[in-house]
């Protein structure tokens, strides 16, 4: 027998579960190697540089191709950003995310050439999602959200 020298990935999303359907959904989306491209948190408070408005206007974006869902909530960071998606259009939650990557990748090629800087790959492979159950689990999770940039220094994706 052969062994691969590839390692094996962990499937992320729920299996059998259906991503187009009516739903909250709460996503992370994280930069590749942690590279710091969206700006920086000055004193708690998240201070986004050019390409991060590039970011936020991108996102904001996203329900006019969706019109019947809602980004209810959503954070920026230095190297990810976090949001909530109430999908209402019946589209797999993956196409959404899939058309948010393309669309600030080709911003953020074109930025680097402006730029006369190196094109680097922006994103880390896939995105984390969560499905969110009941009012309790979306109040926690949009606290988490608005508090992030407050804790920035103790997050999992901080990267010095």
């Amino acid at each position: 027998m052969i062994q691969s020298s590839y390692r094996r990935r962990e499937h992320l999303r729920l299996p059998f579960f259906d991503y187009s359907q009516y739903g909250c959904y709460f996503v992370t989306i994280c930069t590749k190697n942690r590279q710091c491209v969206f700006g920086e948190i000055i004193d708690g408070v998240m201070q986004l540089n050019v390409f991060g408005e590039i970011l936020k206007e991108i996102l904001l974006s996203l329900t006019k191709y969706y019109p019947n869902s809602i980004l209810t909530d959503f954070v920026i960071m230095p190297n990810h950003l976090h949001f909530i998606w109430f999908n209402q259009d019946n589209v797999q939650l993956s196409e959404i995310v899939k058309k948010f990557k393309g669309n600030v990748t080709k911003q953020y090629h074109s930025f680097m050439i402006s730029q006369n800087k190196a094109y680097e790959p922006l994103w880390q492979r896939s995105f984390y999602e969560h499905i969110i159950r009941d009012d309790k689990d979306y109040e926690r999770i949009a606290t988490y959200i608005e508090n992030n940039p407050l804790q920035w220094e103790l997050d999992r994706f901080y990267n010095s």
